[in-house]
């Protein structure tokens, strides 16, 4: 029986060392995410020997897993426990978010007992750090311009890393940047903006607890834009949240290349997750052109309730 809870932040420190040495670059990685967003996902997380075994519900409540994390394991024995728990849950296995090398050893170990569908909206987007630093080349003149800009019109600008004196601010500023967004917005709309207004407050209460890194703009005294994220590894760092008022024309390209420049040039990648499928989002990923785009998977399970085959 597998010990599945859920995540508290006492269980950060066995998931880091999970990860520890690994070369993991999903966005689905890191703590923070998981802990941040347990209430909306129903997220759950479970030890399993030197692997993280993590399930949840989706938007239809059926029961979902992660392909199994970590260091060292037997898939085999891993993806059987997993069989196992869905079967005790009346359901059959279904893997969310499982990338191209998991589907690959999937098929190499269970061949023909799974199929895969793309899940294009939970593609990650990762980009080379030094690219977002120094914006070179044709592709990024636009950016540039956009910095050039900000830069000439709000002279007075200056650029801040999160801490605890300044963590109030923020908070205030991302629950008026709310107020703003959801005017005029339908019930869905309204209701996701206010969940991620949630876990940005939830992250920035437990800045220090999460490991969490932001930096943050100011023009004239006062924040413009803020944006948070934590180190998945060694190399890559995951952008969990960027957020900027509009009024202030450049406010997202000028808060992005600051943060990548002052926190970031330690790393080789910046992971900023996944566009859920919205055009605009998709439109503003793609326009920094990622290095990596980090294919994702559904997978479902056809030999049977509990991996028996029917």
């Amino acid at each position: 029986m597998l010990d599945f809870h859920i995540p508290t932040l006492d269980d950060k420190k066995w998931i880091d060392d999970i990860f520890e040495g690994t070369v993991y670059y999903g966005c689905f990685c890191a703590f923070a995410t998981l802990w941040l967003w347990k209430d909306l996902y129903y997220t759950e997380v479970a030890r399993w020997g030197d692997a993280l075994l993590i399930r949840g519900l989706d938007e239809n409540r059926q029961t979902y897993y992660m392909y199994p994390m970590g260091k060292s394991y037997s898939v085999r024995d891993a993806i059987q426990a997993l069989r196992e728990d869905a079967s005790s849950r009346d359901a059959k296995l279904m893997i969310y978010c499982a990338e191209k090398w998991q589907c690959d050893e999937l098929n190499r170990e269970f061949p023909g007992e799974f199929t895969f569908t793309e899940q294009r909206g939970d593609f990650d987007y990762i980009y080379r750090t030094e690219n977002l630093i120094a914006l070179s080349g044709k592709k990024f003149h636009a950016k540039r311009n956009h910095i050039s800009k900000f830069v000439r019109s709000y002279p007075d600008w200056r650029y801040e890393d999160i801490t605890e004196a300044n963590i109030e601010e923020c908070m205030t500023f991302a629950g008026n940047l709310l107020k703003k967004a959801i005017a005029g917005q339908d019930e869905e709309q309204v209701y996701e903006l206010c969940m991620e207004n949630s876990a940005i407050a939830l992250a920035l209460k437990n800045f220090r607890a999460l490991g969490l890194v932001g930096g943050l703009l100011r023009v004239g005294g006062k924040i413009i834009a803020v944006t948070i994220g934590e180190p998945l590894n060694d190399r890559v760092f995951v952008t969990h949240f960027e957020k900027a008022d509009t009024d202030f024309d450049g406010s997202y390209t000028m808060i992005n290349n600051c943060f990548a420049a002052n926190r970031l040039a330690g790393f080789e990648y910046v992971n900023r997750e996944e566009d859920m499928d919205r055009e605009g989002l998709r439109r503003a990923k793609l326009s920094y052109y990622p290095d990596i785009l980090l294919e994702k998977f559904r997978v479902d399970d056809i030999a049977g309730k509990g991996g028996i085959l029917t």
